[in-house]
């Protein structure tokens, strides 16, 4: 695919993952980011209304309000029909958030919507890999792919690392293995429509950086996976 543009531009759905390497300088200008919002929520109709919403003014970061807020009011559809970028980027490790049904639509239960303080009924929440919270996603993946054009399209396929960049193991635990299946039926899904390209790592999973800024968790990556992301997408985009 060719780009009119000498610096392709690329906005973001998805999380840190796809963010971070931008930190370092790179050949590509970021027309958009969007994270903390489950695919299973994102493109969906916003709350009815009357419905009681979370006070976002209490977060006192103004990315964390405007991703909630986003998330709330179901902006990324918008967002992506009226921005001009040549890529966008898509990872899933956000969906490890649960979902909550609320006020006829469904709405991310990130740990920024949590630091709010919001109430709601433990019933409504849905976990990703449940039949319902697992539907949903699907059903995102499908608006997705149908608002934006494939060829645009370009997944980070990245999976919860097991080892850090010191060799030490992260703990195996259900939730962990639960989470790398969720990845993987959600890349097979939006597998599924022709024209949709993916970077890979080598060993199926990077190392997560143990002096990461955000801490060592298993979906905090290394400089060398971010260096990896960035010349494959430059080699994507320059193809």
């Amino acid at each position: 695919m060719l780009y009119a543009e000498s610096v392709p531009s690329v906005f973001i759905y998805g999380s840190c993952v796809s963010r971070d390497p931008f930190e370092n300088p790179s050949d590509f200008e970021l027309e958009g980011y969007f994270a903390r919002s489950s695919v299973g929520s994102a493109f969906r109709q916003p709350p009815e209304s009357g419905t009681e919403l979370p006070d976002v003014d209490v977060l006192k970061s103004r990315f964390q309000k405007r991703m909630v807020q986003a998330d709330i009011n179901k902006s990324l559809p918008g967002a992506l029909a009226n921005s001009s970028f040549d890529v966008l980027v898509v990872d899933f490790i956000d969906e490890r958030m649960n979902t909550i049904e609320i006020g006829g639509t469904t709405i991310t239960e990130s740990e920024e919507l949590k630091a709010t303080g919001y109430s709601y009924d433990p019933s409504l929440s849905q976990e990703p890999w449940s039949d319902s919270g697992l539907a949903r996603r699907v059903e995102g993946i499908k608006v997705l792919t149908n608002l934006v054009d494939p060829l645009k399209i370009i997944v980070n396929r990245v999976f919860w690392a097991t080892v850090d960049t010191d060799g030490v193991p992260f703990p195996r635990s259900r939730w962990f293995d639960r989470n790398n299946r969720l990845l993987y039926d959600l890349y097979k899904e939006i597998e599924k429509t022709p024209g949709i390209r993916f970077i890979d790592y080598p060993g199926g999973a990077p190392l997560a950086a143990v002096g990461h800024k955000w801490g060592r968790q298993p979906f905090h990556y290394s400089e060398g996976a971010n260096a990896h992301f960035l010349s494959e997408l430059t080699r994507l985009t320059n193809g």
